[in-house]
């Protein structure tokens, strides 16, 4: 009789209630003592395989600010809102987890989009914006002149040590209509100091 080796693996995704239960089965006539054995993910057992979690629509809103320039920056929908709450001012992103069983702190966190919202102000007090309270933060976009607003690109990688945030792509002067070049890049680093290298760039 022929007897089958079967390595399975069982995830549960962060956010989904789907329990996916993966299998792979080896003939064990053919099999030969001396070949590694493999898991699902083509990887050899002694040595876990990362667990990748996919999703989309994932929604986001980040408040940044740029000390040196004077600037503030809304990620997120500020404009012709049909209503303002906390959802409404969130744009969606694709997201790619990545965790290492072997090391606990192995995780890496992927955020992109195309199409992002930003609004940029003058000054850096992010203290009717950030926390979200609605009140405060829809009475703050409806009555605060912009300087420049887009859509632009957006990617964040995020790790155990250092998060970088950047977003870029053309944004239209509220003052005179023209359109301008905008890079901005926020570094955070875990250290004692709490560093965050920013920096907003119009050009």
């Amino acid at each position: 009789m022929r007897t089958m080796r079967c390595l399975f693996e069982t995830y549960v995704l962060r956010g989904t209630a789907a329990l996916v239960l993966l299998g792979a089965c080896m003939d064990g006539a053919s099999r030969l003592p001396t070949q590694p054995s493999f898991d699902v993910a083509d990887n050899p057992t002694p040595s876990p395989s990362a667990i990748v979690i996919r999703r989309d629509g994932i929604p986001v809103r980040i408040i940044t600010v740029d000390p040196v320039a004077g600037l503030m920056a809304i990620h997120g929908p500020t404009d012709d809102l049909p209503v303002c709450n906390n959802l409404t001012t969130r744009d969606t992103v694709d997201g790619q987890q990545i965790n290492t069983p072997s090391d606990v702190q192995g995780i890496r966190l992927l955020l992109q989009a195309a199409d992002t919202h930003v609004s940029i102000y003058a000054g850096t007090d992010i203290s009717q914006v950030f926390p979200f309270v609605q009140s405060q933060f829809c009475a703050f976009i409806a009555n605060t002149p912009t300087l420049y607003e887009g859509v632009v690109g957006y990617h964040v990688n995020l790790g155990s040590s250092m998060t970088s945030f950047r977003w870029e792509g053309d944004i239209v002067s509220d003052a005179d209509g023209s359109t301008h070049h905008y890079v901005e890049r926020q570094d955070v680093v875990s250290t004692s100091s709490g560093n965050v290298p920013s920096y907003i760039r119009i050009q």
